[in-house]
């Protein structure tokens, strides 16, 4: 979000900060009689964790160390007036790792509890968000470890994600669309034991399709190598899928690549964009729905409020298996800024707090080579909404700039040309007949229609290809 501020916001919450402080001095009063109740807590908080900088847990991690931990943090917060401010300090690191040790052993729990050994969820009812939110505190927070389980995470996620999907195709009335998403979905965890379990399920949600849909379906069976579901198809089926299989899809107009920079761009920045349509073009056939799976990073949970496209390039990245175990705080010290605030030239101001009257972004002309230094990355600027979804048929999210909540543009001048305010960058990883799956940076996942989705982009037509 780039959204301009006015400083006076900032002064009434600086105001009502040092109001809240004006009653905590206790005149008089010995500073040492919590210590040692502080320095059993330190102790106790330490042997959670493998080394001293606090970034591995240690064997001894259990539900019981961490009750006891607590208990002795409730100890020592009913004797915090008792505390100088050096022993105040110590005391709330102790209960920052106290807190990232709770979530440490809160996704491990929960990975052992709801994988088993042949790598499938055990629950099918299994509620992930609060999983996904601990993921993500301890990737801002605890990046190391972190790393260590972001494949089996991932795997949780995506076979949530595919389950919910099976239910949805498997249940009321038979629908195509659903039931290729539920395929997509349970082929991108790829793992054969959970593929064996669920691509049979949509047997029954096949057969009840109308007939020129069972030979769709049988098309895109075969062309998945999924030959369970492919057996179930009829003879007949299977010669109306001959006579049908020379039809093309349909590509993207290579007119509407070369789109003008929008309203007002001055003349010296609208060369950052790719003027052919090659770019934006890929030899995929689109199928009538998919989506990747790519994992939500959440901006804000590293701290970055101004940190959409960092975040939006870290989820594809990942995603395409590129910058492994880079959280988005390390990825964000990498990202180059510009000295002028031309985001054409790097990123403008911080993403870390709001900066007045800056204009805090970064386009693709400098997005793009920054990203690929971690992998491969196109500037496909000015291409069509068919071309973002050639791009993800051939398994390459893309990186979009948009308008916060695909509202209209709040347009502003800067030295350097025309900005939208409310702008935001998003991933996206899919789409059905009439939307695009959406992986937001800031408010998660979601389908948002295609009409809405193309007119908050166009008002840029910026976009970047991770592969």
């Amino acid at each position: 979000m780039k959204m301009m501020v006015k400083t006076g916001g900032i002064i009434l919450v600086s105001g009502l900060l040092l109001a809240g402080c004006g009653n905590q001095a206790k005149a008089s009063t010995p500073k040492t009689a919590g210590q040692p109740q502080l320095t059993r807590l330190t102790k106790q908080v330490k042997s959670l964790y493998a080394d001293s900088k606090y970034e591995m847990p240690a064997k001894q991690l259990s539900e019981a160390a961490l009750t006891k931990a607590n208990t002795q943090k409730d100890k020592v917060y009913k004797l915090r007036g008792d505390l100088s401010k050096a022993q105040q300090k110590a005391f709330k690191v102790d209960q920052q790792q106290l807190q990232a040790a709770k979530k440490i052993f809160s996704v491990q729990d929960t990975l052992n509890t709801e994988i088993d050994k042949d790598q499938v969820l055990k629950d099918e009812d299994f509620k992930i968000q609060v999983f996904n939110n601990d993921f993500t505190y301890l990737q801002a927070h605890k990046a190391k470890f972190a790393a260590t389980i972001k494949d089996k995470a991932t795997l949780l996620d995506r076979e949530v994600k595919a389950v919910a999907l099976v239910k949805a195709a498997t249940t009321g009335d038979p629908d195509q669309t659903k039931i290729d998403q539920a395929r997509d979905a349970i082929n991108a965890v790829n793992v054969k034991a959970f593929k064996d379990k669920y691509l049979p399920k949509l047997d029954d949600a096949i057969k009840n399709l109308p007939k020129d849909q069972q030979v769709e379906q049988a098309k895109k069976q075969e062309a998945a190598g999924d030959l369970q579901l492919a057996a179930t198809q009829t003879a007949a089926s299977s010669s109306q899928v001959a006579s049908t299989s020379s039809q093309p899809a349909t590509t993207a107009s290579s007119s509407t690549a070369n789109a003008s920079a929008p309203q007002g761009q001055t003349s010296s920045n609208g060369g950052s964009r790719n003027s052919g349509s090659s770019s934006g073009s890929s030899s995929a056939q689109p199928s009538t729905s998919k989506v990747l799976g790519v994992s939500f990073i959440s901006q804000e949970a590293a701290g970055a409020p101004e940190g959409c496209e960092a975040a939006s390039a870290l989820e594809a990245l990942h995603y395409k298996g590129h910058a492994a175990g880079m959280s988005l705080a390390s990825f964000l010290k990498t990202m180059p800024i510009a000295a002028n605030g031309n985001p054409y030239q790097g990123f403008g101001g911080t993403p870390y707090a709001v900066v007045d009257g800056v204009y805090q972004s970064i386009f693709p002309s400098a997005f793009t080579p920054w990203v690929a230094g971690f992998g491969g990355a196109s500037n496909i600027s000015g291409s069509s909404l068919d071309g973002i979804i050639s791009q993800i048929a051939a398994g390459n999210p893309v990186v979009a700039w948009v308008t916060l909540n695909y509202q209209g543009p709040q347009w502003h001048r800067y030295d350097w040309g025309n900005g939208i305010d409310n702008a935001h960058v998003v991933t996206v990883d899919g789409y059905n007949g009439d939307s695009m799956h959406i992986v937001d940076p800031e408010n998660g996942t979601y389908w948002i229609s295609k009409s809405a989705f193309n007119a908050a982009y166009s008002y840029m037509k910026f976009a970047v290809a991770i592969s």
